[in-house]
C-alpha cells in the first residue's frame, strides 16, 4: 500500500507513544502542522480513523492499537539503525590503517589524520611509512587498509585514486640561485646529490635525465630523501628533490628554484581488494586531497 510510508509510521508512532501531536512535533523536530498532515494523509490513505478528541486529548482508536502493535518492531528497527550509523560516524569499532610515502607524512598525512579524528573520535587509527613497493607488499598481506603513493606503481588488483599532484624542484647553493628557473643541465654542472632510482623521485628524475640526454652524477648517492638537502648543504651540492621536502626543510644558504621543463609526478590514494574501512578511507582520501589540492593553490 503506497499510503504506508515510513515517515507516516514514525509521525503515527511518536503521536500514540506520547498521546500529543504538540509532543510528537517536538521528538520528531518538525512542526505541528507538519505532524497533522502527516496524520491526516495516513488515516485517508489506509481509510481508518486512528485518533480521536477527547476533551482536548488525543486519544488512540482500536484500529491504532492493532496497528501500533505491527508497527513498534520497525521504530525499534529504525532505532538501532540509527545507532548504527552514528557508529559507523564517530568510528566506533572500526579501525583504519594507512602506510605513506615518507615525503607526504608530516605536511599533508599528518593534519589529514587530524581531521578524521576529529570526524571520527572512537577511529583506530595506526599510521606508519614505507615505500611505494613495501605498501603494495602490506597491502596484499592485508597488513594495511590505505597506501599513500607517488610517481609509478605498479599494482595488480588494487584500487587506485589519484588524488593531487607534486612537482621536483632544484635545491641551489645560493651563490648558484641567480635564475628564475634552472634546466637539468644546470644543474649538473653544479654537481648533484643523487637520491636512489628506487624511489619516486629517483625514477622521474631518471627518466627526465634519460629523454635531455644526461646520466646522474653519481659521486655521491643518497638512499634516504629526508637526508639528501643537508647533504647537499654540506657539500655545496645541488640537489633535485620533492617541493614537500624542500619545503619541510628550509636550509641556510640554499635556495629552491623551479625546474625548466616542470618535473611532476602524480599523488595516488591506494587500497586493496577488499578493502578496510571504506568509511573511515573515505573520509581520510577527502582531507588529503584538500590538503593537497590547497597546497597547489
Amino acid at each position: 500500500m503506497r499510503g504506508i510510508t515510513l515517515q507516516r509510521l514514525q509521525v503515527f508512532c511518536a503521536v500514540y507513544d506520547r498521546g500529543s501531536i504538540s509532543a510528537a512535533a517536538r521528538a520528531l523536530a518538525l512542526s505541528q502542522p507538519t505532524v497533522s498532515r502527516h496524520l491526516r494523509d495516513f488515516e485517508h490513505a489506509i481509510g481508518l480513523t486512528l485518533f480521536v478528541l477527547d476533551r482536548g486529548r488525543v486519544v488512540p482508536t482500536a484500529e491504532a492499537d492493532a496497528i501500533y502493535g505491527e508497527s513498534r518492531f520497525l521504530q525499534d528497527g529504525i532505532d538501532r539503525m540509527e545507532t548504527r550509523m552514528e557508529r559507523l560516524r564517530d568510528g566506533t569499532g572500526s579501525r583504519l590503517s594507512i602506510m605513506s610515502i615518507g615525503l607526504l607524512m608530516s605536511q599533508f598525512v599528518a593534519p589529514a589524520a587530524a581531521e578524521i579524528m576529529v570526524r571520527m573520535p572512537n577511529l583506530r587509527l595506526s599510521m606508519d611509512v614505507g615505500t611505494a613497493e613495501r605498501q603494495l607488499a602490506a597491502l596484499r598481506a592485508g597488513q594495511i587498509d590505505l597506501g599513500i603513493m607517488g610517481g609509478r606503481i605498479l599494482t595488480e588488483s588494487e584500487e587506485v585514486e589519484r588524488i593531487g599532484q607534486g612537482r621536483l624542484v632544484a635545491l641551489v647553493p645560493r651563490a648558484h640561485a641567480y635564475l628564475k628557473a634552472i634546466t637539468l643541465e644546470q644543474v649538473q654542472e653544479i654537481g648533484t646529490v643523487d637520491t636512489t632510482v628506487r624511489g619516486p623521485i629517483g625514477l622521474i628524475l631518471g627518466d627526465a635525465l634519460r629523454a635531455a640526454g644526461l646520466t646522474p652524477d653519481g659521486n655521491v648517492i643518497c638512499n634516504s630523501l629526508i637526508a639528501v638537502p643537508p647533504i647537499a648543504q654540506s657539500l655545496g651540492r645541488a640537489a633535485i628533490v620533492d617541493e614537500y621536502t624542500a619545503c619541510a626543510h628550509p636550509l641556510n644558504g640554499m635556495e629552491v628554484l623551479p625546474l625548466k621543463p616542470e618535473l611532476t609526478f602524480p599523488i595516488f590514494a591506494v587500497r586493496g581488494a577488499p578493502s578496510g574501512n571504506r568509511i573511515a578511507a573515505s573520509t581520510f582520501i577527502d582531507a588529503l586531497r584538500l590538503l593537497l589540492k590547497q597546497h597547489a593553490v
